[in-house]
C-alpha cells in the first residue's frame, strides 16, 4: 500500500511545485498591473521639475508673434523650449525668471542651440518691461495670447501647473511637459536654475530630436 501513497504524494508535490512556478511568473505581472491601475507605485522621481499630467499642447494657446501673424505649431517644432507666461506686472520674481531662462540656456554649452525661449504675453507689457525685454532679451520669441486662451489651455491639468509665473519645458513636438514654480528671492532662483539645467541636460541627452 505504500507505493500508491508515495505516487500520490509525489504527484501532489509536483502539482504544488508547478503552481508555485507558474505563480512566480504570473504574480509579478498581476501585482504590477494592479499597482499601475490603482497608483500604488509612482516610480523613482528623477526629474527636478514637476511633471505635467497630462502634457499641454502649445497649439492650444492660439498665439500671434510680435508682427501679429498667427504662430502655428510648425513655428515651434524641432527645438526644445523654455516657455514663460509673463505676469501682467513683471516684478522681481518675473525678472529673475527671465534671467534664469537666458543663463540656463547659456550653461548648456554646445547643446545651447537646441533650446530656445518663448515669452507669452497675455496683455501688452508696460513701458519698463518692454524696455527690459528689448534690451536684455531680444532673442526671446515673444508671442501674444489672451488671458482667457491661456486659462483655457491650462484648464484641468496638474494642480498649480497653471499658476502665473511658472516656467515650462516644452519638447520639439510642442508639448509642455515640466513646470517650475517661481521664486521671489535671487538665491532660491539660482538653486532652481540648477534644477532646470539638470532636467534639460537629461532630456537633451536622451532625445534624438530637437
Amino acid at each position: 500500500m505504500s507505493e500508491p501513497v508515495n505516487v500520490e504524494a509525489r504527484a501532489l508535490k509536483n502539482r504544488i511545485l508547478l503552481i508555485l512556478l507558474l505563480a512566480s511568473f504570473v504574480l509579478p505581472f498581476v501585482i504590477g498591473d494592479l499597482a499601475y491601475k490603482h497608483g500604488w507605485y509612482t516610480g523613482g522621481k528623477t526629474n527636478r521639475g514637476d511633471l505635467m499630467t497630462p502634457p499641454v499642447a502649445f497649439a492650444g494657446l492660439a498665439t500671434r508673434d510680435s508682427t501679429g501673424a498667427v504662430l502655428g505649431p510648425e513655428a515651434i517644432k524641432g527645438k526644445w523650449w523654455l516657455l514663460y507666461v509673463l505676469p501682467e506686472k513683471c516684478e522681481s520674481a518675473c525678472r529673475n525668471r527671465l534671467f534664469q531662462m537666458r543663463q540656463t540656456t547659456v550653461a548648456l554649452g554646445k547643446e545651447a542651440d537646441r533650446v530656445r525661449q518663448i515669452v507669452v504675453l497675455t496683455a501688452p507689457p508696460d513701458a519698463e518691461t518692454g524696455a527690459l525685454m528689448a534690451r536684455e532679451f531680444p532673442g526671446f520669441l515673444q508671442v501674444h495670447a489672451g488671458a482667457a486662451a491661456v486659462d483655457k489651455t491650462f484648464a484641468g491639468i496638474t494642480a498649480h501647473a497653471a499658476e502665473a509665473g511658472n516656467l515650462y519645458v516644452m519638447d520639439p513636438m510642442g508639448w509642455m511637459m515640466l513646470f517650475y514654480a517661481p521664486e521671489a528671492d535671487e538665491k532660491t532662483s539660482i538653486i532652481k536654475a540648477e534644477d532646470i539645467l539638470t532636467d534639460l541636460k537629461k532630456l537633451l541627452k536622451d532625445s534624438r530630436i530637437g
